[in-house]
């Protein structure tokens, strides 16, 4: 089970899931609520909710147990079900993510900026803001070396665009989840993985989440961003791939 972050839907994974599909893993992926081809019902939502609708998709894909990978917020909503549906879940991949709560380690000012203040994306044109937020995911040299991925990334952004009022409902819903207490309580296999330039989710975060997840496993990518799974595709199909076979064969 595939699960996207904060505004994005399953058309941002890019090439990755069929990457998994070519050696062998039956991929999921949901449009959480208020993204991609989910309804968009301007109504409050909670990282618990979003957990469950994980579980529902799972019920009607006849999936009774799976290995999960979650990336920022979907990172979060995956620590909330790791922990109210443990029954469902095989394995843990939190990526580029946090506990939330009075722990989390903040982003650096154009990090939040970019996140959560809508006046100043809204004056942007809809070609700007895709460049502007796609160059917190990726390194300049990476996108000027992949100019497709830049406008991949509008493309399908553009396709289905997010409102206003879910990034305002998502964010919300961050402000009020607090994993901490909780997390040493999650007993499925755990891998972590961040880029160690990430402006939007500190890695910080990251080492926070191996210390409070029994025999959790940390992988830092070296001066790779919140988008590493685009950046270094090919790493993090490596590491998540050995990761999971590994835990299978214990």
């Amino acid at each position: 089970m595939l699960i996207q972050g904060y505004g994005h839907h399953l058309l941002h994974w890019g090439a990755l899931p069929q990457e998994f599909v070519k050696i062998g893993y039956q991929v999921v992926m949901l449009d959480n609520r208020g993204v991609g081809r989910s309804d968009k019902p301007d109504a409050p939502v909670t990282i618990a909710t979003m957990a469950d609708d994980v579980c529902k998709v799972m019920d009607a894909t006849g999936i009774g147990r799976a290995s999960v990978f979650g990336v920022s917020m979907g990172g979060i909503i995956a620590q909330v079900f790791a922990i109210n549906h443990a029954d469902r879940l095989s394995a843990l991949v939190l990526g580029c993510t946090t506990p939330c709560g009075a722990h989390h380690v903040a982003a650096d000012p154009e990090g939040i900026r970019i996140l959560f203040d809508y006046e100043y994306l809204k004056n942007m044109t809809p070609e700007k803001r895709s460049q502007t937020i796609f160059s917190f995911f990726c390194s300049d040299e990476y996108i000027q070396a992949n100019p497709d991925a830049l406008k991949y990334y509008h493309m399908v952004t553009m396709q289905y665009p997010t409102p206003t009022s879910t990034f305002a409902r998502q964010a919300k819903a961050i402000s009020m989840e607090d994993t901490w207490e909780r997390l040493p309580g999650i007993k499925a296999p755990t891998m972590i993985i961040s880029g160690t330039a990430d402006r939007i989710m500190s890695f910080k975060n990251s080492e926070l989440l191996e210390q409070r997840i029994p025999g959790a496993e940390l992988v830092l990518l070296q001066d790779k961003q919140h988008g590493f799974f685009i950046e270094a595709m090919d790493s993090t199909r490596i590491f998540i791939n050995g990761f999971l076979k590994c835990k299978a064969k214990k």
